[in-house]
């Protein structure tokens, strides 16, 4: 058995096992190969199998993004509440569904009995839905609501503004306006100044070492100045003006007899055949024109008084107005009376309110005896009917109780 080895062995070259072995590595090499070929294209398919999972997340994200984006358009609706204004004839008519109105009341009562001359700030989805409420009640507080999950929850009072403190020295050869220049003050918030207190008093006769103490609400987020009180001290002698949340300045007391500029008792004794509008057919021309004012219906001969203080600028005839007056107030309106039969006053004449100035008549382009009113601030003519709210209303007890207990703060910054 050995002898046959030996001759088997021997029967080969080396070059034999030499091509054996070389045999070998290309078939292990071959193997290598194809597992790891295997593996890179398990990698590849699991990499595609990710990265396409990825951008269905992405997609998904920025559909989500979307959506959420599409719910973040909303209205912002802003309004200062006026004479016959609620909270929910407010939301109602910009659209906001009637179960959000009756959460947020549900949460907060008192927006039933939001006030006059206070402001309101709300956000509105394009479905109907409720986002933000911001209540101003006064130059100090608000009350803001968020909706969280369906359901709306009240935050908290915020204050963005602190309260800021200027005065003005009336210097000797100076006078108010250099004073209040020269103090840092800008026109705008000298022209302010000049409205809150100047029913009071006369800016042309200050003397000489008058001082004005003022204070502002210095909006940090507006980087704007509201004015909230003046005091003035002249010849030893104190006046006050207070902000009340109506936007009028009122005394220490709650009184403004500025408010009793205008007196409209006239409108209860007389019929008012034909009201202010814009937009009128007129009964003569039959056209579309304006009437910017109010007839009313009386007598000829009847006497016409004057509705406030002032100085006669006009008392002349024209074929439309027929004999007519205007009669200028010292701050800042005019008040017109046209059709008149006999004219009473002088161009440049002073008149006191409840002076008889006319006798009603049926001048000019008329289809009948009656008087014609207008009222016009700064050139533009505004409803006598509605400017009953501007100049006679003055604040109720209510009112006037709230006003003294919101201006206690302005009072002892001021004294």
């Amino acid at each position: 058995m050995q002898q046959i080895y030996k001759i088997i062995f021997l029967s080969f070259h080396e070059d034999f096992f030499y091509k054996i072995i070389k045999i070998l590595i290309n078939i292990i090499v071959i193997i290598i190969f194809t597992s790891l070929s295997s593996c890179s294209l398990l990698i590849n398919k699991k990499t595609s199998f990710l990265n396409q999972k990825n951008l269905e997340q992405k997609k998904e994200f920025r559909k989500l993004k979307k959506n959420k984006e599409c719910l973040k358009n909303y209205t912002t609706y802003k309004n200062i509440i006026s004479h016959g204004d609620n909270i929910s004839f407010l939301l109602k008519k910009s659209g906001v569904k009637i179960n959000d109105i009756l959460k947020l009341i549900k949460i907060d009562k008192n927006l039933n009995n939001i006030k006059i001359g206070q402001k309101i700030y709300w956000k509105v989805d394009k479905l109907g839905n409720l986002i933000k409420l911001k209540w101003y009640i006064s130059n100090f507080k608000k009350k803001i609501y968020k909706k969280y999950k369906n359901e709306f929850k009240y935050i908290k009072y915020i204050s963005d503004s602190i309260l800021e403190k200027k005065s003005i020295y009336i210097k000797k050869n100076s006078n108010f306006f250099k004073s209040a220049y020269q103090s840092g003050l800008n026109q705008f918030e000298i022209n302010n100044v000049i409205k809150a207190i100047e029913w009071q008093i006369n800016f042309h006769k200050l003397n000489t070492g008058s001082k004005f103490d003022l204070i502002f609400l210095n909006k940090k987020t507006k980087n704007k100045k509201v004015l909230l009180g003046v005091k003035l001290n002249n010849l030893d002698k104190e006046y006050f003006a207070i902000k009340a949340f109506n936007g009028k300045f009122y005394d220490i007391n709650g009184f403004n007899e500025s408010k009793k500029l205008i007196n409209f008792s006239f409108l209860k004794k007389y019929r008012i055949s034909s009201p202010f509008n814009l937009h009128r057919l007129n009964p003569v021309t039959h056209r579309i024109s304006r009437h910017l004012g109010i007839d009313l219906a009386m007598p000829q001969g009847t006497p016409v008084i004057a509705t406030s203080n002032g100085k006669i600028i006009k008392a002349q005839f024209n074929k439309v107005a027929g004999f007519y007056i205007s009669l200028k107030n010292k701050n800042y309106y005019t008040t017109r009376y046209m059709h008149l039969k006999k004219i009473l006053v002088k161009v440049g004449q002073r008149v006191k309110k409840g002076q008889k100035i006319a006798l009603s008549g049926n001048t000019g382009r008329t289809t009948g005896p009656h008087l014609h009113y207008e009222i016009w601030i700064k050139n533009r003519a505004i409803n006598p009917i509605k400017a009953k709210c501007i100049f006679s209303e003055p604040l109720t007890n209510s009112e006037r109780m709230k006003y003294l207990k919101e201006s206690k703060k302005i009072l002892l910054k001021l004294k």
